[in-house]
């Protein structure tokens, strides 16, 4: 699209986005930006009939006004909404890096005290969602955010997320999911699946995006060029056929941390943790 004002921002380089939004990098023209310089920007792309379109706008209003009252520095901030000529756009915090998903797709390993690193900082960003009654519903690699130092790891994206007080609704967009070469890795727990999610569900997420990261990432003597597809695939299809419980079972990492990830994504609630503190406690103490 071509060059618009956002609030003082002109937009830059595209950085990604859905079927729905679009994310760019934006700089301000002003002499003393007020969120600073960069930022990202996210614009809803408005598609469909005026049903679809006033739901797609009531859907972005309600992601920028809950991810508005989160200060964390685990989660990517979100300044400001509004309508910027005619588009609706959210300004937020820029982090010069890109999210996890990319970077287990790179050929590069990393040693198991940085991974876990990464997990705990994601964790600590996901305990404090839930401390204010937030189910995130979309808790995956897709969208933790990490800079290219490695310092700074932080949850985004709100867009399908419910407040506490909402649990009993149905939810409107439960499923998540990446595709592999023979079958999908879903980050959905199984109430989830069936339009219900809770604290829990997020835990499962969380539990399955630890077992990924760990087998596409681990550095393994003598494996240490194999691509994500290689470690995950033929995994992801023996879980999928109930011969192993996490992808990183046969992997050689203490069984402490494999415990961690089966008990987050164990089948039935009442078995999981029971809150991101307990897992995070764990970790810790493994650490």
């Amino acid at each position: 699209m071509k060059i618009r004002n956002f609030g003082g921002y002109s937009l830059g380089e595209y950085l990604g986005g859905g079927l729905y939004t679009k994310v760019y990098k934006a700089y301000s023209f002003l002499a003393k930006p007020i969120y600073g310089n960069p930022v990202a920007i996210k614009i809803l792309y408005l598609k469909g009939g005026i049903f679809e379109r006033n739901k797609l706008i009531k859907q972005f209003e309600r992601e920028a006004e809950i991810a508005m009252n989160l200060e964390h520095p685990n989660i990517v901030k979100v300044y400001n909404f509004g309508r910027f000529d005619n588009h609706y756009a959210m300004i937020m915090e820029y982090i010069e890096g890109k999210n996890l998903k990319e970077f287990l797709y790179e050929r590069e390993k990393w040693d198991l005290k940085k991974i876990l690193r990464i997990c705990y900082l994601a964790g600590r960003g996901l305990e404090y969602i839930h401390q204010n009654n937030i189910v995130h519903k979309d808790i995956k690699p897709d969208n933790i955010l990490i800079s290219y130092d490695f310092e700074e790891v932080k949850i985004t994206d709100f867009g399908i997320a419910k407040l506490q007080k909402k649990l009993w609704q149905k939810d409107i967009f439960p499923k998540s999911g990446t595709i592999t070469k023979f079958g999908i890795i879903s980050y959905i727990a199984p109430e989830q699946a069936e339009g219900y999610a809770t604290f829990q569900s997020d835990i499962y997420s969380f539990g399955v995006t630890m077992d990924e990261i760990i087998t596409s990432k681990l550095f393994i003597e003598g494996k240490e060029d194999e691509d994500y597809f290689k470690r995950i695939d033929i995994r992801a299809q023996r879980k999928n056929m109930g011969k192993q419980k996490i992808l990183c079972d046969d992997l050689p990492i203490p069984f402490e941390i494999k415990n961690i990830i089966k008990k987050a994504t164990e089948f039935e609630t009442n078995l999981r943790y029971q809150s991101m503190t307990h897992l995070l406690e764990d970790l810790k103490n493994f650490l």
